[in-house]
């Protein structure tokens, strides 16, 4: 009794919140051992999966511990750790990882029984073992007039564990696993992820698998770095695949400032400082994992070499995709300094919020990341560029001569196509579509220049004028290569019992595929209405065209007509839509047209005599008649014949199909870096 009249008891179940389920990965619990290890000066740690015996065995070659330690530190869960001057460093002036003794209890989240063996210099080895569900049942069994005490069971001391541990040293056993298999690819997972835990790896301290050295080449990632931004430190000496400037050859590696006052902001004599990389990968699901832990798209922290907080990025909102790309690590020291508050939660994966410390470490991250959106948007912009003109010896030939005030805005859209997730051959295409987009973008900036022409501009205004008629032919070259793709699609993917209607549903919206004069078709509705009520079919549709008036009937199936018939149909049709526009001499004088699009030609068409006949009489009323094959080949073959006479013709569009049709073989060699124009 202490002799006063108050007393403060401490349960037995303070553990189960304290330790018992503190984590929730075995990686995470691992760790907790080997900070230990770290804190007992080990040079070497050894993490042994067992799979037969269904064990881990964490294993260090550190001072060891005798029996004053166990019971005094190791087994007295709140023990200060750092107190005194001797505290603050271990005799090979490492910083401890550790600081209120409870990591240990950590093993419990995995396992339900932990049994330690250790020997210190020359002290007798000591071995015992903890029970977890001893433990539960001394909480359960708890009594005001009790002790709130348990008593971990001695245990004897294995051969092999004495001659592994020599003459200092300590092994945990961790056995009656919960929930754990033990396989080859449970080893290799396990690497990965303490590599990913620990920034102390080195000659100093080393950490082993089943026998094999966890390094940094384990953590698996930097080879997925594209650009890295470091922060007091050479990160990029791990990173084989950076992108190298054009201009230098350099990796792609930016050093920036490290030190920061109370308030976050950047200052050389501030009293906070970091060291660490954040990186940006190629492609967001580079950074993708099996699981939730294995996710890269995250900035870990780190304190006193061990990971304190997995990941602060999801606490930024930063605009754009960026952070999608971002992943990294900063080691922040100053968050555990010796002699002031513990700033870890309870759960001891995590920095608490309310800190000023991680406060201003946040307000100084948030700053950076603003600065890296920025530059790295304008690094891909560059590389984007780069490649670009790299792939594409035509394009490298149309960009070297565009004015210098539209080459920013042609490093912003090459650098999303190249990006874009899309194959060669439709990559050429985007780099074709964007060269006439910026042909159409010089005739704005001839308009801009209206108000400010003189002497030392205007023979560059007149060269954009004289690119007009080059453009619009491009253009209208463009819109016919669509169409025929259009009608190509009619030939290679309508089936033959449903090309009518796929026709159907789409010729009264483009009159383009019966003749291509007809670019424009303009619907007039109850001119429309008047002729469907007449016949009372909806298969018929009027439209005003360039010049004419035309009427168009479908007929649908293969039914075969016969030829006065489709005429008396059509004439009654032609009538209705004269004494509709009788009234309005403008519209009265345009011919009217009706066409009537079959399945199979009209019954005797197959005598070419008898056809001919027929087609001059319906011709003489304004009438054709076409199928919807002939439909079809009339229109490819007039857009080919097209294409073909100004493939040649043209400069813009002898560029365009260079640039489409350009085989990188045919550079010899790999083009020269991109010049900045002056």
């Amino acid at each position: 009794m202490t002799g006063s009249r108050y007393v403060m008891r401490i349960s037995l179940n303070v553990l189960n919140h304290m330790g018992l389920y503190l984590y929730s990965n075995t990686p995470a619990v691992l760790a907790e051992a080997i900070a230990n290890a770290w804190d007992a000066d080990a040079s070497r740690v050894d993490v042994i999966l067992d799979a037969g015996a269904k064990t881990i065995s964490v294993r260090d070659d550190g001072v060891g511990m005798d029996l004053d330690d166990i019971n005094d530190k190791f087994l007295y869960v709140g023990y200060q750790k750092r107190q005194g001057a001797s505290g603050r460093h271990t005799a090979k002036r490492r910083k401890p990882m550790g600081r209120k003794g409870i990591g240990k209890l950590s093993l419990f989240s995995i396992a339900n029984r932990i049994s330690v063996y250790t020997k210190k210099g020359g002290a007798r080895p000591e071995s015992f073992l903890m029970d977890a569900h001893k433990i539960r049942a001394a909480i359960e069994a708890e009594d005001p007039s009790m002790a709130k005490e348990y008593g971990p069971e001695p245990v004897p001391f294995d051969e092999k564990i004495a001659a592994d541990i020599a003459d200092h040293g300590t092994v945990l056993k961790i056995d009656d696993l919960k929930k754990h298999r033990i396989t080859r690819a449970a080893s290799a997972g396990l690497k990965k992820r303490i590599a990913r835990r620990f920034s102390v790896l080195g000659d100093g301290f080393r950490i082993f698998v089943n026998g094999e050295e966890v390094t940094f080449r384990d953590r698996d990632y930097f080879h997925k770095a594209r650009f890295i931004f470091q922060y007091g430190g050479d990160y990029a000496r791990h990173c084989e695949n950076l992108d190298r400037d054009t201009d230098t050859g350099q990796p792609m590696q930016y050093d920036r400032p490290f030190r920061f006052d109370e308030k976050g902001e950047e200052d050389r004599s501030g009293l906070h400082a970091i060291e660490g990389w954040i990186a940006i990968a190629r492609r967001s699901n580079d950074l993708d994992g099996e699981n939730r832990e294995d996710n890269l798209n995250k900035i870990a922290i780190v304190v006193r070499g061990k990971v304190a907080q997995e990941d602060i990025l999801k606490d930024f909102r930063i605009g754009g995709m960026i952070t999608k790309y971002l992943f990294g690590e900063i080691n922040a020291d100053f968050l555990d300094e010796d002699g002031k508050d513990d700033i870890a939660t309870s759960s001891r994966q995590s920095i608490s919020e309310d800190d000023p410390r991680f406060g201003a470490l946040k307000t100084f991250l948030r700053a950076e990341l603003q600065h890296i959106w920025t530059e790295t948007n304008k690094l891909k912009e560059k590389k984007g560029l780069e490649r670009a003109l790299q792939e594409n010896r035509p394009l490298r030939e149309w960009y070297d001569k565009l004015p210098k005030p539209l080459k920013p805005r042609a490093a912003k859209i090459f650098a999303e196509i190249d990006k874009a997730n899309i194959d060669e051959d439709r990559k050429k295409d985007f780099y074709a579509n964007g060269v006439l987009a910026f042909e159409r973008l010089k005739m704005d900036t001839a308009v801009e220049m209206l108000d400010s022409i003189d002497e030392s501009n205007l023979e560059l205004f007149l060269r954009f004028l004289a690119d007009v008629d080059a453009i619009e032919a491009a253009n209208y070259r463009q819109i016919v290569n669509e169409r025929l793709k259009v009608i190509q699609k009619f030939h290679q993917s309508v089936a033959e019992n449903t090309r009518e209607r796929v026709i159907q549903d789409y010729i009264f919206d483009h009159l383009w595929l019966l003749d291509p004069a007809w670019e424009r078709a303009t619907q007039y509705a109850n001119m429309e209405k008047r002729i469907q009520e007449t016949r009372k079919r909806t298969d018929i549709r009027y439209r005003r065209v360039s010049g004419a008036h035309v009427i168009l009937e479908l007929k649908r199936g293969r039914r075969r007509m016969k030829k006065t018939d489709i005429e008396s149909q059509l004439k009654e049709y032609i009538n209705g839509v004269e004494k509709e526009i009788s009234k309005d001499p403008e519209q009265a004088r345009l011919p009217i047209e009706g066409i009537c699009l079959v399945g199979e030609l009209p019954l005797g068409w197959e005598n070419s005599n008898e056809r001919r006949k027929d087609e001059e009489s319906l011709r003489s009323y304004g009438i054709r008649v076409m199928t919807y094959m002939e439909l079809i080949n009339r229109a490819e073959s007039a857009y080919a014949k097209f294409v073909e006479a100004t493939s040649s013709t043209e400069k813009l569009n002898v560029l365009l199909d260079r640039i489409r049709n350009y085989v990188p073989e045919d550079a010899g060699g790999e083009l020269p870096a991109v010049a900045e124009e002056t």
